[in-house]
């Protein structure tokens, strides 16, 4: 535990720190007298925004403490097996083009750790890219999905999920350019990493959308009947895939869904603040709604619920941050940042202790016997 508890605190040191940088030439108005044009700091970091040197550094601390870790995820060894003893399992018998060709290289290298290098790589840069253009506060972005038990250390199991929800996050760029070529070819090769991602193929049609509270509310009392539907259609023309659509007593994320709701309710009542002037935040809020039904859809289906409905709920990562950003108060956006920072330290230790067995006690390649 004392590991992940350096680990986290490391992260929140360097946000700290990040409060108080070294004033540089860049940091000051530039001024252009030919053009009689002035850029102020606030348009520079618009039009051009750069991760800190401490925000990269945490970036790299993320990037070693996952790519190199052994035996660490409920998953993690179904990959190590398949690429070290070539077990057969469905991580090679899905036809998911990408992660098969990502095992056969290390495994004709000798060298299965390569599979979680590049793929936590894949995660960690698409998601932090997104979260560097469109989030409001970077470090309360990455520290919400460092500590939120269905991001960070969800993916140290489910691996090539978060490889194609990272890419398929990163597509939301194509999104907001309207630009359904771009985005069908991104969702397409994430979809080459994990058949799911092509749920996310919805998300370009939806992204406009604005209902009234009323009738969102409606939709959501409807979704239990649409799961009974989508189970009775799966399981006469797709009975393969019938076990993931099922009720099922063994349910995942069943805490996490409060959370979830609960950004949801908060998103509801600034809703119109969270909209106004920026049609980027209306459709990252309209798609962590999309995600949020799915969630609830789907919620009696254990896992399927929560992975599927990750495609969309992956946006309270932008969320988040935007709904802090309207408070104008001072010392409410202080408050209120500590008590998510608070949630988020609770919530990172609660999911290591429960899962102990699988967290507990870290290791590294090189100390893997």
């Amino acid at each position: 535990m004392i590991v992940y508890i350096v680990f986290l605190s490391s992260i929140f040191l360097l946000s700290f720190l990040d409060k108080f940088p070294i004033k540089s030439k860049q940091s000051y108005i530039a001024k252009i007298d030919n053009c009689g044009l002035k850029l102020t700091n606030r348009e520079v970091n618009i039009n051009k925004r750069k991760f800190s040197f401490a925000f990269k550094t945490a970036a790299i601390i993320v990037f070693i403490f996952t790519a190199f870790r052994y035996d660490i995820g409920w998953d993690y060894m179904a990959y190590y097996n398949t690429i070290r003893y070539n077990a057969i399992t469905n991580i090679i018998s899905n036809n998911e083009y990408a992660t098969i060709w990502l095992i056969d290289i290390s495994k004709n290298l000798g060298i299965p750790n390569l599979y979680f290098v590049v793929n936590t790589f894949i995660c960690l840069f698409f998601i932090l890219t997104t979260v560097k253009k469109y989030s409001k506060d970077v470090w309360l972005s990455l520290i919400f999905f460092l500590s939120f038990p269905l991001f960070y250390l969800n993916s140290l199991s489910v691996i090539r999920l978060f490889s194609a929800l990272a890419i398929s996050f990163y597509g939301f760029k194509y999104i907001e350019k309207k630009n359904f070529i771009h985005y069908l070819i991104t969702i397409v090769i994430a979809s080459l990493f994990h058949r799911s991602a092509l749920i996310a193929l919805a998300f370009y049609f939806l992204k406009d959308i604005k209902l009234k509270t009323n009738k969102l509310i409606f939709i959501l009392a409807l979704l239990p009947i649409f799961s009974n539907l989508i189970n009775i259609a799966v399981v006469k023309f797709l009975p393969r895939y019938s076990v993931y659509t099922k009720a099922t007593t063994v349910q995942e994320g069943t805490k996490a869904i409060l959370v979830f709701i609960f950004i949801g309710v908060i998103s509801l009542l600034f809703r119109e603040k969270i909209i106004k002037n920026d049609p980027n935040a209306n459709i990252y809020y309209n798609l962590f709604y999309v995600g949020l039904c799915i969630y609830l859809m789907f919620f009696k289906q254990g896992t399927m619920g929560h992975r599927l409905g990750l495609y969309g709920t992956i946006y309270s990562l932008l969320l988040i941050p935007k709904i802090l950003s309207l408070f104008g108060n001072k010392k409410e956006k202080t408050l209120i940042k500590f008590l998510v920072y608070l949630f988020c330290i609770v919530s990172f230790v609660f999911t290591v202790y429960v899962g102990a067995d699988t967290y507990i006690p870290y290791k590294m390649i090189w100390n893997q016997h």
